[in-house]
């Protein structure tokens, strides 16, 4: 049987295995906590332009590192830490578009995701659309954040931790996620903006630290149907996109700092987005 843990009463959310799932409920576990769905990026990609998000889209995109939002985990890692790309009007927004525009300028590849049932102000990604009560979590539940991270093997200083909980706290503002999409838009190539489809169907979130690869819900989904999924956040990518965000000479306590602020973000969104019973696994 795989080892797992479970997100237990520290998990505000709904999303997690429902009755008429737990009929092949440690099946799945096992075979995705086995790495068996698990392939190599394309294009030897190296930072986040996936979400972790597991319903599944038409076709098959190419497989790039999974992260919150996918290129919006980079956004909050410099929000949370030293706010280079903010701007003087404090927005969401235009700190999501400057992220989006030094990627581009820095041949990297930008993403994320919308779904058949956005509607209004929503943009279709939990990880955005309830990016202020995400920040909340942060704020307030950071000891919780800390522990799980050390867990992971990320041991996070005092100083790092306090000015992320300190910028959580002090974020007013957030723009809708239609206004971040929107920029995704204009800055994405197509096949890197999902269109998701059905209902949220995971009953595993992966904790991914194998270089080089991601899950590939195509495959699962051949397997398993449609009626289980699983989210997949690609730590190993962390670092790299810590560095692609940064100023050259790469300074290294600065990329310390950012790579924790995502390992925040990612386990705060999924803490936010999930039930109490969902199930973690780590692929090692």
């Amino acid at each position: 049987m795989a080892n797992f843990m479970t997100l237990d009463s520290y998990a505000i959310g709904l999303i997690q295995a429902s009755d008429t799932q737990k009929e092949r409920l440690e099946e799945f576990t096992e075979q995705v906590a086995s790495g068996k769905f698990h392939r190599p990026v394309a294009n030897n990609q190296t930072i986040p332009a996936r979400c972790v998000d597991g319903r599944s889209t038409n076709g098959t995109p190419p497989l790039a590192p999974n992260a919150a939002g996918g290129s919006e985990t980079l956004f909050v890692a410099d929000d949370l830490t030293v706010k280079g790309l903010a701007t003087p009007d404090d927005t969401t927004r235009s700190a999501y578009k400057n992220t989006l525009h030094w990627l581009k300028v820095h041949t990297f590849e930008v993403g994320g995701h919308t779904d058949t049932g956005a509607q209004g102000d929503a943009s279709g990604c939990g990880a955005n659309d309830k990016l202020g009560m995400i920040y909340s979590y942060i704020a307030n539940h950071g000891d919780v954040l800390r522990a799980v991270a050390g867990d992971l093997g990320v041991s996070v200083l005092a100083e790092t931790h306090d000015r992320i909980l300190k910028n959580a706290r002090e974020r007013s503002q957030f723009s809708k996620g239609r206004e971040l999409l929107d920029e995704l838009k204009e800055s994405a190539r197509p096949e890197f903006i999902d269109v998701l489809e059905g209902d949220h169907k995971e009953v595993v979130a992966v904790i991914n630290t194998k270089d080089g690869t991601t899950l590939d819900r195509s495959a699962l989904q051949k397997e398993f149907g449609s009626d289980y999924q699983a989210f997949n956040v690609d730590v190993w990518s962390f670092k790299k996109a810590a560095e692609a965000i940064s100023v050259e000479p790469l300074e290294p306590h600065e990329i310390e700092q950012k790579v924790a602020a995502m390992v925040y973000y990612n386990l705060a969104t999924t803490f936010v987005l999930a039930g109490p019973a969902m199930r973690v696994v780590v692929l090692q």
